[in-house]
């Protein structure tokens, strides 16, 4: 009897929880990815992929303006749906609507034309206003371009983030290059994207995702980065470290911060009087305010008003990269920290859970520390500083209560496990290009390389790996990818005839080795005394002519100079012929430099160098050397280019084999 009275008790205790799991399950929003939204341009007359999250087995219904009908798809068991969608020719503007039972997201002002991704390094990240006073004095591009009046072409500026596995979207949006906006925008692709609206007038849209100082391995999926030894292992380092243990390191780093100054703690409460504390205007490193040089932790305090209809909702809080590290408050709980490697440079994006957020006066607190150098909030703010709801913002940026906290001397290390960052393999790929796949785009353009002279046969195999790689990812192994040969930089003159020559040569083999792809070259328009030559107009139109000749139907386009065919020994001299060289070679300045030769057994030296006449090959010849058998040229990092085309474009660097 006692144990059927105790199986009772038990089950009239377990009643409320069966009871609960009868209730409805709560429903998953509609959702898209930030790339899909108002502005957005799509590749025309394609079948392009449309897609976002709902529930599992929902029907989801696709209804663009152009389409009498809606496309019907159905979320998988992650949630994740896609509908393929016909696009008609250019033009726009157009709406799409997205419906899942009762929910209806409308995404407006759509236009369609011509789609390409951009990616590389600090040469493509390059913003427009570093240049655009340089081009207006060049005088050689329409009024258009230099003005900034191109609403037509858009651009979405995917921001620097890393992650250890594929993210499913990022935090971005669509803008129109125009006017101020503009300024924001890669230069290179701004200036590649204006070529192409002048030639095709349609709209162009130009998906920007690159961070300069990378690694090609950091662009490449993990499947194919995988495949190198060197890169292999440090994924597997990455994949063995224990996330429970790196987070029990940031939590024991704070809780040591809070001993050293346990009175501090306090600065995070919603209802602590902050009005004695300085104030400074952000997003600004501690040196522009009331802080000055300093070494340590500094507390920020600001109050906003949270709207009615944000209530119960959850609000992001997106901030640029906050040198070095953090932990953010709302109303006195901590909803957000970052304390890694590489967190001087990464943007903040943080959740502030819906339960969290209430109606009327809210208090954010920020807790920085700063382990020597500027701190505080770094970039000029364009990364973001505001709190978003839906489709609501508030901007966080102007004056901000602050505080000197403990200095660095007393303060415990910061935690440095294995962790993901801008410079671990694949961590790029997974950060900001798996989100974007499978956005329909016509090409891609590319400018990197310098990030990977320290390992340049390695090279070789590995760009075009990535190449491959992507094309995978958009199911495409024909999918347009133009790069940048790299400019004419003086790196170093222990590098002489090194490095540098090796990854031009690896860029160059590229073109002969896969399909679809094509080389800009820049040796006389790079600075060998600036890593960012500011002429990035040339860049983008030297891409724009390659996706001309062979994307566009205009084969009479000249897309590329004079290119290494052949050498072969006359006497003591040695004849070097080239492919591409329109109506003769040319000499650029005041001679013709930078050829060398060598016997089969010996070192290049210097050689002499004249345009034969039959004026589409050069001879060589130097003392010493009376029968030469290899010829190289521009194999030094800071060589420019002597030897032109007809079309003005440069001979590119090559070494005979």
């Amino acid at each position: 009897m006692r144990g059927q009275l105790l199986s009772t008790a038990r089950l009239l205790a377990l009643l409320p929880f069966a009871l609960s799991s009868l209730a409805p399950l709560a429903r998953a929003e509609l959702r898209l990815p930030s790339v899909v939204s108002d502005g957005m341009v799509l590749q025309r007359e394609a079948e392009v992929p449309l897609w976002g999250w709902a529930d599992a087995g929902a029907t989801v219904l696709v209804l663009p303006s152009w389409l009498d009908a809606p496309v019907r798809a159905t979320a998988g068991e992650d949630g994740r749906w896609m509908a393929r969608v016909a696009t008609p020719a250019a033009g726009g503007p157009h709406q799409i609507t997205v419906t899942e039972g009762a929910e209806t997201l409308t995404v407006e002002d759509i236009l369609i034309g011509e789609v390409w991704l951009c990616s590389g390094q600090s040469n493509m990240e390059w913003e427009l206003y570093k240049t655009i006073e340089a081009a207006r004095e060049a005088g050689t591009l329409p009024e258009a371009t230099t003005s900034l009046a191109r609403p037509s072409i858009r651009f979405f500026d995917v921001p620097r983030t890393f992650a250890g596995t594929p993210a499913d979207d990022v935090t971005a949006r669509w803008a129109a290059a125009e006017g101020e906006a503009a300024l924001s925008c890669s230069a290179v692709a701004y200036y590649f994207g204006c070529r192409l609206r002048d030639e095709l007038q349609v709209p162009i849209g130009l998906v920007v995702s690159s961070w300069g100082g990378t690694t090609a391995q950091a662009w490449t999926g993990t499947e194919t980065v995988s495949q190198f030894p060197d890169h292999a292992r440090s994924l597997e380092r990455v994949r063995s470290a224990d996330p429970s243990e790196q987070a029990e390191r940031v939590r024991a780093f704070w809780s040591a911060v809070d001993d050293k100054a346990w009175w501090t703690r306090r600065f995070s409460a919603e209802a602590f009087d902050d009005a004695g504390w300085d104030v400074h205007v952000q997003p600004a490193s501690f040196e522009e305010g009331p802080v000055g040089p300093h070494d340590g932790v500094v507390w920020f305090r600001r109050t906003i008003d949270v709207p009615a209809e944000w209530a119960g909702k959850d609000v992001e809080l997106a901030m640029p990269p906050i040198d070095d590290a953090d932990e953010t408050f709302w109303n006195g709980a901590s909803v957000g920290t970052t304390v890694e490697p590489g967190g001087w440079s990464k943007p903040r994006r943080y959740v502030v859970p819906g339960a969290n957020v209430i109606a009327g006066p809210t208090t954010i607190a920020i807790r920085v520390v700063d382990t020597g150098g500027p701190g505080g909030f770094g970039g000029d703010g364009s990364a973001g500083l505001r709190a978003t709801c839906d489709d609501a913002m508030i901007d966080l940026s102007g004056e901000w209560r602050v505080r000197k906290g403990s200095s660095a001397s007393s303060l415990p290390p910061l935690p440095m496990p294995v962790a993901v960052d801008h410079r671990t393999p694949a961590g790029l790929f997974n950060g900001m290009i798996a989100p974007l796949v499978p956005y329909s785009v016509r090409g891609v353009i590319w400018y990197q390389g310098e990030s990977n002279r320290s390992r340049a046969e390695e090279y070789r195999a590995l760009f075009p790996a990535m190449i491959v790689d992507w094309r995978s990812r958009w199911e495409d192994l024909g999918l347009p990818f133009y790069f940048v040969q790299l400019a004419p930089y003086e790196y170093g003159r222990s590098d002489v005839g090194g490095k540098t020559a090796i990854v031009r040569e690896a860029q160059a083999d590229v073109v002969t080795g896969l399909p679809a792809t094509g080389m800009a070259l820049t040796a006389d328009i790079g600075n060998p005394r600036d890593i960012h030559p500011v002429n990035k107009w040339d860049v983008g139109d030297r891409l724009a002519r390659l996706a001309f000749r062979d994307l566009y139907g205009m084969p009479d386009v000249v897309a590329e100079g004079p290119t290494f065919k052949s050498a072969e020994r006359e006497g003591e001299a040695l004849r070097v012929r080239f492919d591409h060289v329109g109506g003769g070679l040319a000499v650029r300045g005041d001679g013709l430099a930078h050829f060398e030769i060598a016997a089969a057994t010996g070192d290049y030296v210097p050689a002499t160098a004249t345009i034969a006449d039959d004026g589409e090959s050069v001879l060589l010849r130097a003392d010493g050397v009376s029968a030469p058998t290899r010829a190289r040229y521009l194999w030094d990092d800071a060589a420019e280019a002597t030897l032109m085309g007809d079309a003005g474009l440069p001979a590119a660097p090559f070494r005979s084999r």
